[in-house]
């Protein structure tokens, strides 16, 4: 893959991450609670993500009963940030904070859990929150089933779920759907129209981004 392209793909993963937190519940979760607990998260959040300090910050709000601190102090285990990386712990925190109601802690254990291979595991938890209506679970379970079996016969399963998500706006769901329908995975018939939509696509995403910094989106 070349810089460009490599740095292009980046920002559609980033902007996809903050779609999806945007579209979730997590503004309610962080708001849900004691105003103690509140504080500690706004204390947590007002440092650097790397800090131990703010881990530590997170796991007592977690303790305390915070959905949204669970769902950091699972995202910190599962990526080693401001503490010591523990997959086990990551998934403890993150079906603690399922079951308290984070949308988003579903795709985060999901993605670990396929991460684990535990693939039975991690379509179950995308499925449930299909059923809910999280339309990032659409884009999650299209994709890493995707990452399992790079073949015509999954994308052609999977594209139900990767038009409802690209439909609802999902960054990287419109980007890979125009794609799959460029390199002719749903038929030759389907190649003009993934033209179209890689255009309106690109149309829509590369002139909001032009007046950013090189370094930005690290």
């Amino acid at each position: 893959m070349c810089k460009l392209c490599e740095r292009f793909w980046k920002r559609v993963w980033q902007d996809s991450d903050a779609w999806e937190i945007a579209h979730s519940n997590d503004a309610e979760m962080r708001l849900k609670g004691s105003e103690n607990n509140r504080a500690t998260l706004d204390a947590a959040a007002a440092m650097s993500g790397t800090d131990p300090t703010a881990f530590q910050l997170y796991l007592e709000a977690a303790e305390a009963g915070s959905v949204f601190g669970m769902e950091r102090v699972g995202w910190q285990y599962w990526t080693g940030t401001g503490t010591s990386r523990d997959l086990a712990k990551a998934a403890e925190y993150y079906r603690r904070a399922i079951e308290g109601g984070s949308w988003m802690a579903t795709i985060y254990h999901a993605r670990l859990l396929d991460q684990l291979g535990q693939f039975d595991s991690c379509d179950e938890v995308l499925n449930d929150g299909i059923a809910a209506g999280f339309v990032p679970a659409y884009f999650w379970l299209a994709w890493l089933r995707y990452k399992r079996s790079k073949t015509w016969q999954t994308c052609r399963e999977v594209r139900p779920l990767l038009e409802y998500a690209a439909k609802a706006g999902h960054p990287a769901a419109r980007w890979k759907l125009s794609q799959w329908m460029l390199w002719g995975k749903f038929g030759p018939l389907e190649i003009f129209r993934g033209i179209v939509l890689s255009w309106r696509f690109l149309d829509d995403y590369v002139p909001a981004r032009d007046d950013e910094p090189e370094a930005a989106g690290t």
